[in-house]
């Protein structure tokens, strides 16, 4: 499935220090998921002590990264 990122999660992951391989994986294998505000989908994954957080929204064969927290 094709991922993109909208420019909001690009500015945001870089003023983080996020990866996309960390999104990535973060969205393929999370600690927890759940539906959030919107129908959109919110996505955690613990690395070290911290958390990665990820909203997307999925539509047919594509994820389009929203935010990163």
């Amino acid at each position: 499935m094709m991922i993109d990122y909208a420019e909001h999660a690009v500015s945001r992951m870089r003023h983080r220090a996020v990866s996309k391989l960390n999104v990535e994986e973060t969205i393929r294998n999370p600690d927890i998921s759940f539906i959030s505000r919107l129908g959109r989908s919110t996505v955690l994954r613990e690395y070290g002590d911290k958390f990665l957080k990820v909203i997307y929204e999925k539509s047919n064969d594509k994820i389009t990264v929203i935010t990163v927290y």
